[in-house]
């Protein structure tokens, strides 16, 4: 390494111009405090371009002082060869070169440049020369290549008094120096720099993760939003297709089905009225030829009446004849009775008998007298069910008659329904009990002239003219179980589709909260409740007039056996009533013998000659009255079955009327219908019109009660779903989801990139542990050098380097001393005397220079001897000698003239004095050593 030769400065604080020779390897600095000496170590840190001081004072502060414009700073170095023979500041090969630090103010701004030049150059050939002024990064490593390395730099920035403070330092304190000296600290600050770094990145990468966390949650939130708003746009995307197109295709389709079920019935509806026609055709042949028949057969009966009438008359007059004579024995006896019974009569007793007798005749005949009247109204009532009618009450008759007059067609909602399945009879006829007297109007048109009739004549049930075919029923409804012959009122089909059939109360109970159900038994809950409306009332279908038809057939026959019963009660009461009254109305019974008794004799001799006559009488009567009655029956038959024809005749009239009606208004409704089909299906596409188009839609919708249905539900769902309407929320969806994947694919990367900086940085790290070691083994051989050198015993305990945080951050380095085989002592242990710390710390800061590649080199020290006596000044001034090293040593005059004795220079210092602008040269004393050396010899 360089060492100083001389020293020149230019404007330097209060120095005016000097030169100084520095060509010693000792040189001490001398001079009152605040002459200088300092200064003109900072001078020497300028030239250097060595500015790592922690002071306030740096190079513009000195050239503040004397107000000059530009200053000056020149040394002449050494230039040596090293071992491989080159030069320190090559391409320079003098021997000596000078360094030239150039200041000048420019611009308010004090700047520096520096020059190398072969040679002594003075300082005004350099002003006037051509030389390539450097820069500072440039300069230092010029520098540096001449051996100014980076821990000569640090030992140069020691402050005043802290060459002999080194020894305190901690183990570890003085491992970092050593690092810092040697330049390692650096690369251990950038490792941990890059460590924080890393750790900074490891915040960061938290923190990105907390906020890819926060984003994910929006994210999410906004796909709900979105599905919401999806969700809600398809509802109403349904919503629109179902009224849009679905609807009015199942209209069309449900009106082209109802064409299709029209027209069959309207044939059938045809065909059954010319079967009844040819029917009634051949009732009416039927009942010519059997009137003239019946006319021949009346003939014959009233031959044979009149055969039993004479018949009659001569059995009556042999009966009565015969009777006479009977009674006149009967009489007699009576009287043999009563005489022999006379005495034992109880008159009173017998009247009351007689009373009661016909008390109870009176009772018997006025119950035969109503029993006759109903079972006439019955005979009625059973031959209207047997030829198809119904049984009408008066005021629904009186009423239907007057819409006849009126010329109004109608018919009674009975004669429509057709109860499909007996088991839930019971439950249809509930329901529908208060609208069995309902009137459906075949022509709407005559709605205000039948309401006016139902006004004048208060008919309490309901006129309708506004009718509806059937729709397909809902799956369990009761209007599954109910067939109409004709379409109903438009209302009556919704109010039975909205009733559910179900078993039993546990079953409805189940169901969803209002839906209406009954049950098997008539048990019906509707929205304001729950109550039984079942019976045993018949009136809709062929199975209520059957049911009607036996009820009245068992009453009849109830009503002939009362009857039988009364005949025989009656038949014993005027037996005993005979025989009474004869008890209390009877004569002198012997009287009556005696008086009568030729009479009494002849009727018992006449009496055998008349039962003849009677018994041939009645004999001849009962053959005429056999041929009578078979005559009777005959005419019976012919009038039954004449009035059978003539029902028949007059039932298929009015089913042949109806039917005309009916076709009439199939008819109509038909044409309505297609009319209505041919307007609906006007502004629809071609697609929508065909046969397969119509099927294709029914599959996926029943009917298009089931699509309001649904209409319905998704009318709900929109109401209270309450969907996104913002379609804003797909692009802020979208934004967010790129911003997700963005900051999830940079939080890899960086996670990627931070675990291969993490493991470049470990195993750099780890590598550069040897050059550590390296380090301090060169320490620990410089001390040992140094300490035989100075006559001192150093032991070094090596650190243990791992590649660790932790472990790089606690290791550190101990130093051990043996100051004249006393013992060994620690760096600052208390056991040391003022001059053996001096010693430690000059052995550890010569060691921080020493460098066996490039000798030499130099020192500055301030004030090394502070406190030190006269044996331990000359102990280190010896030590400062034995190395090989140019030292600037800075002390006070006041110190003991020993300090001066390793110096071989002495620059002199003193204060400016008052009223001067200049600060006196710098003294020089020069020692010559050869001279001493001989004198001392």
């Amino acid at each position: 390494m360089f060492e100083f030769r001389s020293l020149e400065l230019v404007h330097w604080d209060y120095w005016q111009r000097f030169q100084l020779p520095l060509d010693a390897s000792v040189i001490t600095v001398v001079g009152p405090n605040g002459s200088g000496k300092t200064t003109l170590l900072d001078a020497l840190r300028t030239l250097l371009a060595i500015e790592d001081r922690d002071t306030a004072r740096d190079y513009k502060t000195y050239l503040r002082h004397n107000g000059k414009p530009y200053a000056w700073l020149r040394a002449v170095v050494s230039n040596p060869v090293d071992r491989r023979g080159k030069r320190a500041f090559f391409p320079c090969m003098d021997a000596q070169v000078t360094l030239a630090c150039r200041i000048r103010k420019r611009g308010g701004e004090w700047t520096r440049e520096y020059q190398i030049a072969a040679g002594d150059v003075g300082v005004e050939a350099l002003e006037q020369g051509s030389g390539e002024w450097l820069g500072v990064r440039d300069y230092r490593v010029r520098l540096a290549a001449a051996g100014l390395s980076r821990a000569i730099c640090r030992v140069l920035t020691l402050e005043q008094g802290a060459t002999d403070k080194l020894c305190q330092l901690s183990p570890r304190e003085l491992l970092q120096l050593v690092f810092d000296v040697f330049e390692d600290k650096a690369v251990l600050d950038d490792y941990q720099r890059a460590r924080n770094e890393q750790f900074d990145v490891e915040k960061e990468i938290g923190q990105l993760r907390h906020d890819l966390d926060a984003l994910h949650v929006r994210l999410q939130a906004a796909q709900a939003d979105v599905r919401s708003y999806e969700e809600g746009m398809a509802l109403r995307g349904e919503r629109q297709r179902l009224e849009a197109e679905l609807l009015p295709r199942l209209e069309l389709a449900d009106l082209r089905a109802t064409l299709d079920g029209m027209r069959p019935r309207l044939t059938g509806l045809r065909r059954a009225q010319r079967e009844r026609r040819q029917r009634l055709d051949a009732l009416r042949e039927a009942d010519a030829g059997a009137a003239a028949l019946r006319e021949a057969l009346r003939a014959e009966l009233e031959a044979a009446r009149q055969q039993v009438r004479d018949y009659e008359a001569a059995f009556t007059a042999a009966r009565d004849a015969a009777r006479d004579a009977e009674r006149l024995l009967e009489r007699r006896t009576r009287l043999a009775q009563m005489q022999a019974e006379r005495g034992k009569v109880d008159v009173e007793a017998l009247t009351r008998r007689i009373e009661d007798a016909r008390r109870r005749q009176a009772e018997l005949k006025l119950e035969a007298e109503h029993d006759r009247r109903r079972g006439e109204e019955l005979a009625s009532q059973i031959a209207t069910l047997g030829s198809g009618g119904r049984l009408v009450e008066p005021f629904e008759r009186e009423f239907r008659a007057a819409l006849d007059g009126e010329g109004i067609a109608h018919r009674v909602l009975t004669e429509l329904v057709e109860i499909a399945d007996p088991r839930w009879a019971v439950a249809v006829e509930a329901v529908l009990a208060p609208y069995r007297h309902l009137i459906v109007l075949e022509d709407p048109s005559h709605a205000r002239a039948a309401w006016r009739l139902g006004e004048s004549m208060q008919y309490r049930h309901f006129v309708v003219a506004e009718r509806a075919p059937v729709g397909t029923p809902t799956r369990g409804s009761l209007l599954e179980v109910v067939r109409f012959a004709a379409d109903p009122p438009a209302w009556l089909p919704r109010q039975l589709d909205r009733i559910q059939r179900v078993e039993d109360v546990e079953e409805g109970s189940r169901l969803p909260k209002g839906q209406d159900w009954i049950t098997l038994k008539g048990y019906l809950r509707e929205h304001r409740g729950g109550r039984h409306i079942g019976g045993h009332q018949q009136h809709f279908g062929a199975g209520a007039r059957q049911a009607r038809l036996a009820e009245l057939r068992a009453e009849q026959s109830k009503l002939a056996e009362r009857a039988r019963a009364r005949e025989e009660e009656l038949q014993h009461l005027r037996q005993r009533l005979d025989a009474d009254q004869t008890r209390l109305l009877g004569l002198d019974a012997a009287q009556e013998l005696v008086t009568r008794a030729a009479e009494f004799a002849d009727a018992e001799a006449r009496l055998p000659e008349l039962q003849a006559a009677v018994a041939q009488a009645g004999a001849a009567l009962a053959q005429a009255q056999a041929a009578r009655d078979a005559l009777v029956e005959q005419d019976k038959a012919e009038g039954i079955a004449a009035a059978r024809r003539e029902g028949e005749i007059a039932a298929l009239r009015r089913e042949i009327d109806e039917q005309a009606r009916q076709i009439d208004a199939e008819r109509r409704t038909l044409v309505q219908r297609i009319l209505e089909l041919r307007r609906k299906r006007a502004p629809m596409p071609p697609a929508w019109r065909t046969r397969e188009a119509c099927e294709a839609v029914r599959a996926e919708f029943e009917s298009a009660a089931a699509v309001r249905r649904e209409l319905e539900r998704l009318e709900h769902r929109l109401a209270d779903g309450q969907y996104v309407l913002d379609d804003a929320c797909v692009a802020l969806r979208d934004k967010i989801a790129a911003d997700h994947d963005g900051l999830q694919a940079t939080l890899r990367k960086r996670e990627a990139h931070l675990e291969r900086a993490r493991r470049i940085t470990e195993e750099a790290r780890g590598a550069y542990i040897n050059v550590l070691r390296a380090t301090v083994r060169r320490y620990r051989k410089n001390l040992a050098a140094l300490g035989e050198l100075a006559g001192i015993g150093v032991d070094v305990e090596l650190p243990e380097l791992a590649n660790d945080d932790l472990a790089l951050a606690q290791a550190g380095l101990t130093v051990r001393f043996d100051f004249d085989r006393k013992g060994w002592i620690g760096l600052d242990d208390g056991e040391a005397s003022g001059g053996q710390q001096v010693m430690k710390s000059l052995l550890l800061l010569v060691a921080l220079l020493r460098d066996e590649d490039q000798p030499g080199g130099f020192v500055f020290i301030d004030e090394p001897f502070a406190h030190l006596d006269v044996f331990n000044i000359e102990k280190v001034g010896r030590f400062l000698r034995a190395t090989d090293a140019q030292y600037i040593l800075t002390t006070p005059i006041t110190h003991n003239l020993n300090v001066f004795e390793p110096s071989d220079l002495v620059l002199a210092t003193s204060k400016r004095r008052p009223g001067q602008a200049w600060a006196e040269p710098v003294a020089v004393l020069k020692r010559e050593r050869q001279r001493e050396e001989a004198t001392a010899a």
